[in-house]
Order: C-alpha cells, then structure tokens, then sequence
C-alpha cells in the first residue's frame, strides 16, 4: 500500500515539474531570417514573429515568469531582448526595414513597450530594478531613442514622429531612484530631447512640435518638476534643477527662442513664456522659495534674472521688439517687477539687502531705467510712458521712497 502511494506522488510530483516548463514559439516568413531563443529557469514565454527577409531576432531569458513578444514585419530589423528576474514582460513591434532595437531588463515586474514603425530607427532600453515601466514609440524613418531607468517604479514615455511621420530625432532619458517620471514628445523633424532625473519622485515632461529644436532638463534632488513645452524651428531650452521641490516651466512658441534656468536649493518656482522669434531668457536662482516669473511676446527681447538668497520675487514682461531687462536680487524677501511695452526699451534693476521693492514700467519707444537698491526695505517705482525717456534711481541705506514719472 505504501508502496502504491510513493508512486502516485511521484507521477504528482512529475506533473507539477512538467507544469513548470518555459514556452517558446518561433513563426517565420520570408528568406534568411534568424532567430535565438534562450531560456533558463520556470514558466518563461517567448514569442518571436518574423515576416519578410533577413530579419534578426535574439531573446534570452533568466528566472521565472518573464515574458517576451517579438513582431518584425520588413527586411533587415535587428531586435535584442535580455530579462534577468522575474516577472518582465517586454514587447517589440517593428514594422518597416532596418530598425534595430535592444531591450535589458534586469531586476523583478519591469515592463518595456517598443514599436517601430518607418526604416532605421534606433532604440535602446535599460531598466535595472523593480516595477520600472518604459514606453517607445517611433514613426518615421532615423529616429533614435535611448532609455536607461535604475531603481524602482520609475516610469519613461518617447514618441517620435508621432502620427506625422517625422525623422532623425533624438532622445535621450536617464533615470537613477524611485518614482521618477520622465516622458519626451517628439512631432517634426531633428529634434533632440535630453532629460535626466537622479533623485526621486522627480518628473520631466519635454513636448516639441517642429524642426530643430533642443530641449534638456536635469534634476538632482527630489521632487522637482520640470516642463518644456516647444513649437516652432531652432529653439533652445535648458532647464537644471538641483535640490528638492523646485519648479520650473518654460514655454516657447516661435522661432530661434533661447531659454536657460538655473535653479538651486528648495522651492523654487520659475516659468518662461516666449512668444515670437529670437527671444532670450537667463534665469538663475540660489538659495529657497526664490519666484521667477519672465513673459517675452515680440521679436529679439532679453531677460536676465539672477536671484540669491530667500523668498525673493521677480516679475518681467515684455511686449514688442528688442527690449532689454536685467534683475538682481541678493538678500531676503526682495520684490520686482519690470513691465516693458513698445520697442528698445532698456531696464537695470539691482536689490542688494532684504525686504527692497522695485516696480518699472515703460511704454514706447527708447526708455532707460536703472535702479539701484543698497540696504533694507527701499521702496523705488518708475513710469515712463512716450519716447527716449532716461531715468536713474540710486538708494543706498534704509527704508527710502522714490517715485519717478516722465510721459511725452
């Protein structure tokens, strides 16, 4: 009887073994076509299709429960896939010729999501760690998209040529820490889209629509947000961001337009609004809850905002062509605000102290104002409305009230 029983476990045992195998399914049309398929451990599944000719296709899985589902539809594609883990799932569509695409997942749950869909495409996806999802999605022809994800839950979105068709642009999104998300939008031609994010609970968002364009956004800290939003050809934005909670938006619609913010230390907020063709921003920010806010619609308009220090406040507009705005903060709680309105228009703004305020605004044509703050709680506020006004208030000491108003 016992001897009976040992049996019917063993033929159990043998069944549960069986139950545990890996599955690989290889489907092939066309001439010179190859395939490797590697699997080592329990329960993995692999599932290449390839139809047309010369198409290359190499999967190897480690562990248990990985998933992997190959599609090349075309001549000459290139697809690598590498799980080492458990629970990765990773699917690669190619539909076109000469698309190459590598996929390393390295760690437990990673899921990655490629799709190729024009000639000569390029994609490379790194994710080391746990529950990282990255998504790529290519239309057009030479375009190239690099993901590389280390830590957990991270998240990465690229689309390119994205239902127009475009081609050769470039992305690039690097990733080190936990719930990071990064996503890159590319609608044009040459456009090139870099973020970086070290930290966690960091998010990037890179949106361009047009040609030429260049987008990068760096963020080392925690929770920083960074957004760059493009349309037109050959605009510039940069955007860099070390500490924690800093906040940074730049928009620009038009031509040529150059943006560059620099932010370190904790909450700080800046946003740069250009509308119009060759605008220029320069924002930098040292210090905590530092507030930068420049609005540029015209033509050939430049800002610069330097702030150092804690809780200051800058506001620059500027409306209409070549006018020109330069604001430094040093110290605590400074305000200011510069209004520009009309063409070559010039205003110098200097806080240097705690608690100073400045408010200029000028309207027409050829107007000069330079403010100099030197010491505490000054209070200076400047109107010039008409043509080739010039207008200079210095105040070095403590709590001092200017006001100047020209018209013609």
């Amino acid at each position: 009887m016992k001897k009976v029983m040992l049996c019917a476990a063993a033929l159990m045992c043998g069944a549960a073994v069986f139950a545990q195998g890996n599955t690989s399914s290889v489907t092939q049309t066309g001439s010179g076509n190859g395939s490797m398929v590697t699997q080592t451990g329990m329960t993995n599944d692999s599932d290449v299709d390839q139809t047309g000719d010369l198409n290359m296709s190499d999967v190897d899985q480690d562990g248990v429960t990985n998933l992997s589902d190959v599609d090349q539809f075309g001549d000459s594609n290139t697809s690598g896939v590498d799980q080492l883990g458990d629970g990765n799932d990773s699917q690669v569509i190619q539909s076109g010729d000469n698309n190459t695409s590598s996929v390393d997942e390295d760690g437990n749950d990673n899921d990655s999501f490629v799709w190729q869909d024009g000639d000569s495409n390029l994609n490379e996806t790194i994710q080391n760690g746990n529950d990282n999802n990255s998504y790529v999605d290519q239309w057009g022809d030479t375009n190239d998209a690099y993901t590389e994800q280390q830590g957990n839950n991270n998240n990465a979105e690229t689309y390119q040529g994205y239902g127009s068709g475009g081609g050769n642009n470039t992305s690039d999104i690097w990733q080190t820490g936990n719930d990071n998300d990064a996503n890159t939008f590319q609608n044009g031609n040459f456009n090139f889209g870099q973020a970086e994010q070290i930290g966690n609970n960091n998010s990037g968002d890179i949106d361009q629509n047009g040609d030429n364009n260049y987008a990068g956004a760096g963020q080392y800290g925690d929770d920083n947000t960074s957004t760059i939003d493009q349309a037109g050809d050959d605009n510039y934005a940069l955007t860099l961001q070390t500490g924690n909670n800093n906040i940074s938006y730049v928009a620009q619609t038009g031509n040529t337009n150059f943006s560059l913010v620099q932010q370190v230390g904790l909450f700080n907020g800046s946003a740069v609004l250009q509308t119009g063709d060759n605008n220029f921003s320069n924002v930098g920010q040292v210090g905590n809850a530092n507030n930068s806010l420049v609005n540029q619609n015209g033509d050939n308009n430049g800002s610069d905002v330097f702030q150092n220090g804690n809780n200051n406040s800058s506001g620059v507009s500027q409306q209409g062509d070549d006018n020109t705005s330069d604001v430094d903060q040093i110290g605590l709680l400074n305000n200011s605000s510069v209004f520009q309105s009309g063409t070559n228009n010039d205003s110098t703004v200097l806080q240097d102290g705690n608690f100073n305020f400045s408010d200029v605004k000028q309207v027409g044509f050829d107007n000069i104002s330079d403010v100099l703050q030197d010491g505490n709680a000054n209070s200076s506020g400047v109107i010039q409305t008409g043509n080739n006004h010039n207008s200079v208030v210095s105040q070095i000491g403590n709590n001092n009230t200017s006001t100047v108003v020209q018209s013609n």
